[in-house]
């Protein structure tokens, strides 16, 4: 077994990510590109607890990879944490903990942590896995910008201030060179 743990800032409240984070629609958005599972298109009810289901992985959206299964463990409100159990394919075992806390007034960190067991591909699939999570925390830095600001939804702001920030005089926060992303 390998653990992979990757963090990020996010220029939000942990509550309007944890909101998020519990929609299938918010895991499709942010593994688009990467990753695709049909059987949670056009799904709208939040992930529940003890919720389990198998359906195709989808490499690229194109390229069936396995079929998954997902188990979900626990959704735990208060501490704003979601855990899964999934195996497919040569995956034995992909335990996934998503987690976001507070860090700011309107700023918190979200965290991936998966424990792999892949046999002997154990190390390469870990691998994988630090590069598709950060491709993931990518995604949620854009999902944030788009929709969950706590100025608003970007589609939503008035136009002055949609030219405001076209022009560079109101950017936000900046993240540090060598920051995780």
């Amino acid at each position: 077994m390998k653990t992979v743990h990757v963090r990020t800032e996010l220029p939000t409240t942990a509550d309007r990510v944890w909101r998020a984070m519990q929609h299938p629609a918010s895991f499709l958005y942010v593994t688009r590109g990467l990753f695709g599972f049909p059987a949670l298109f056009g799904r709208t009810d939040p992930i529940r607890e003890d919720e389990c289901g198998t359906g195709w992985l989808m490499l690229f959206h194109l390229i069936p990879l396995s079929r998954h299964t997902i188990h979900v463990v626990e959704v735990d409100q208060d501490a704003r944490t979601l855990r899964s159990r999934e195996h497919g394919g040569f995956l034995r075992a992909w335990n996934h903990t998503l987690h976001v806390e507070p860090s700011g007034d309107h700023s918190c960190t979200y965290s991936d942590t998966v424990d792999i067991d892949a046999g002997p591909l154990t190390g390469l699939v870990a691998l994988a896995a630090s590069g598709i999570y950060r491709y993931r925390q990518r995604r949620w830095h854009r999902l944030v910008h788009r929709h969950l600001l706590p100025s608003g939804p970007r589609y939503a702001r008035p136009a002055a201030a949609m030219r405001k920030i076209k022009s560079g005089a109101s950017r936000g926060p900046t993240m540090n060179a060598g920051e995780p992303r």
